[in-house]
C-alpha cells in the first residue's frame, strides 16, 4: 500500500451542486405551470458546507479519476477503470477549500423532463482553488507515471462538480510525492 500527497488546482471555475431531498423538491413543479424561484437563497440547497466551510466531497475526486481511468488504455486490451475503482482510495471525507463563502453565484437554465425551464443557481468558485489530499494505492503494481496520467486525463477530461460537460471544474496535479 502505497501512501502520496497530492495537491490539485482548479484551472476552470468550480461549481457545487449537491442534489439533496431540499435542492430536488425546489425543481418538482407541477407540470404545465410556469416555473419561478421565489426563494433567492436556493443556491443554499446546492452547497457542500459546514461549520469549517465549503468543501469537495471526496466522491467527486475519486470518481472523476475513475472516469479518467477509463480514458487510459491498458495493455493488452481494457482500460485502468477498475483497477482505479478497486485500488484507488482517498483518506479525507472532506476536502476543504479554506473558503467561509462562495466566490460568485452562478445562474442556469436546465430544462426539466416536461419541457419547462428551471432557474439553478449553482455556488461558484473561481480557478486557482488547491485541493490536498492523501491518495492511498493499494497495489505497488501500479506505476507513479500511470497514475500521474490518470490525473491529467481526469483533470483536463472529467473535471468535479457541476456543469462538467460544459466545462467547469477542470484541474490540474499541482503536487504529487509519496508520503
Amino acid at each position: 500500500m502505497l501512501k502520496y500527497k497530492c495537491a490539485i488546482r482548479t484551472i476552470s471555475p468550480y461549481l457545487q451542486a449537491r442534489f439533496g431531498e431540499d435542492a430536488q423538491a425546489s425543481l418538482k413543479v407541477k407540470a404545465g405551470t410556469k416555473s419561478k424561484i421565489d426563494d433567492d437563497e436556493s443556491w443554499k440547497k446546492l452547497t457542500y458546507a459546514d461549520d469549517k466551510g465549503f468543501y469537495v466531497p471526496t466522491m467527486q475526486i475519486r470518481e472523476s479519476l475513475v472516469n479518467g481511468g477509463k480514458a487510459i488504455k491498458r495493455k493488452p486490451y481494457g482500460n485502468f477503470k477498475n483497477i482505479v475503482q478497486s485500488y484507488f482510495r482517498i483518506e479525507e471525507e472532506k476536502i476543504y477549500l479554506n473558503k467561509k463563502e462562495q466566490d460568485y453565484l452562478n445562474t442556469s437554465y436546465p430544462k426539466r423532463a416536461d419541457g419547462q425551464r428551471v432557474t439553478l443557481i449553482h455556488p461558484a468558485f473561481n480557478p486557482g482553488l488547491e485541493l490536498i489530499f492523501t491518495l492511498i494505492v493499494s497495489s505497488a503494481d501500479i506505476d507513479i507515471k500511470t497514475i500521474k496520467l490518470i490525473f491529467e486525463k481526469a483533470g483536463l477530461e472529467c473535471g468535479i462538480g457541476a456543469w462538467r460537460a460544459g466545462g467547469f471544474g477542470r484541474y490540474e496535479l499541482a503536487k504529487f510525492e509519496e508520503v
